[in-house]
């Protein structure tokens, strides 16, 4: 805030800035905690985002409320703390996380739909190869080969019986 608002003339600007930065890092932060809510941790979250809110709209207007801003402020996240009692459990981050894979992917290991003229689907490679990351990172991968495996030990072992001995002494 002070490298945005240099200056005596705007310390009371830089302070207000800052008071709201603050705020909105207090309520982030309690939004991380991975344990239930109890009533009074929502209702205390809650005055951090109306203290945050009503700085915001000081500071902005009308004109500077996004959707995520919106949440915070008119007490949707409050009402989801009320039902759910914590959102650590519905983070995106993970879809967040394939989806920065897909597009490396995309734009790093494929022509773009280009290349040899044969009409192919876009994105039947990104699938598979999508899955095959799902499969080794959900140790689905690891099950499969294992029971593959079993399978394949069963199958040699049914075929070495000892019948096949054919010792006529």
């Amino acid at each position: 805030v002070e490298i945005c608002l240099p200056g005596e003339e705007r310390a009371e600007e830089r302070n207000s800035w800052s008071k709201v930065a603050s705020l909105y890092r207090d309520a982030i932060t309690a939004l991380s905690q991975r344990n239930d809510f109890s009533d009074l941790q929502i209702d205390a979250f809650q005055k951090k985002a109306d203290d945050f809110f009503s700085g915001w709209l000081d500071l902005v207007g009308y004109d500077g409320i996004t959707n995520y801003i919106h949440l915070l402020g008119a007490g949707h996240i409050r009402y989801f703390l009320k039902k759910w009692r914590n959102l650590h459990r519905f983070s995106n981050q993970g879809w967040e996380a394939y989806n920065a894979l897909v597009a490396n992917y995309w734009h790093h290991r494929t022509q773009k739909g280009g290349g040899r003229g044969v009409e192919k689907s876009k994105i039947l490679a990104i699938a598979q190869w999508l899955m095959r990351v799902m499969m080794w990172r959900t140790a689905e991968g690891d099950h499969y080969f294992k029971v593959l495996r079993k399978s394949n030990e069963n199958k040699e072992c049914s075929e070495c019986s000892d019948d096949d001995d054919d010792d006529d002494d």
